[in-house]
């Protein structure tokens, strides 16, 4: 995935035009008066804006701005969540990583942090970003959730409500559920020491029988199985 993420000084966002991908604009120290599409909108230094792909933008701003440019080559479900201008107080998570990313370019610009950083940051916009039932999942992906629920808070019948969440994410709520789960599994089982047991229960499994058979219609292995091959690829590289 190409990444690109600089600091640019001055006059970087000036004039109306637009650029094929996504972009976040921070502006580091004084207030910044956007106008996106048909709307004006003035962001301070605590504010993260988000402006979509190829959508008129026009500034004059002269000051320090951080400039996240996101991949051309996002996933069209991440391209549906992000087709809306998107402004963003920054705290907590967010506002954290931001910091992060300005030292980081300040320090060590052509390191490999910065990069995880922007894909640190870019999961957190892509959860702010997404409709509430789906935030959900992300959010309580170790609970149990029917569709029910998840459907009663869009607002929807549950044969809509499937319906919909195709399209917004590209598979069903119950697949885009167990993906969120063994991806949450597979970072355990390469980070930590817990058994495989009590990781099934920590990512929502109720056994570790239905946790194995999630695990291998996803990656193709058992959970133990993963971990072995992640401790010998360690010792290789």
């Amino acid at each position: 995935m190409r990444q690109e993420v600089d600091i640019l000084r001055y006059n970087e966002c000036l004039g109306k035009h637009f650029h094929d991908y996504p972009q976040i604009l921070v502006p580091l120290h004084k207030k910044m008066n956007l106008i996106i599409g048909s709307e004006e909108y003035d962001i301070t230094s605590q504010q993260l804006c988000l402006i979509p792909e190829r959508m008129n933008h026009q500034c004059d701003y002269y000051g320090e701005l951080l400039v996240l440019n996101l991949s051309e080559d996002m996933d069209e479900k991440d391209k549906a969540f992000l087709n809306a201008p998107l402004i963003i107080s920054m705290r907590g998570e967010i506002l954290a990583l931001v910091q992060l990313i300005q030292t980081e370019l300040e320090t060590n610009p052509g390191g490999s942090s910065v990069k995880y950083l922007y894909n640190f940051l870019y999961s957190k916009l892509m959860e702010n970003s997404a409709p509430q039932s789906i935030r959900y999942i992300s959010e309580h992906y170790d609970m149990p959730i029917t569709v029910d629920q998840l459907a009663e808070m869009e607002s929807y019948n549950v044969t809509y409500y499937n319906d919909w969440f195709k399209q917004q994410t590209g598979t069903s709520p119950g697949m885009y559920l167990r993906k969120i789960r063994i991806d949450k599994a597979k970072e355990m089982l390469k980070t930590t020491r817990f058994g495989v047991t009590d990781i099934a229960v920590m990512v929502g499994y109720s056994s570790n029988s239905t946790f194995t058979r999630a695990f291998r219609s996803i990656t193709g292995m058992t959970p133990k199985g993963y971990r072995e091959n992640t401790l010998a690829d360690r010792k290789m590289a």
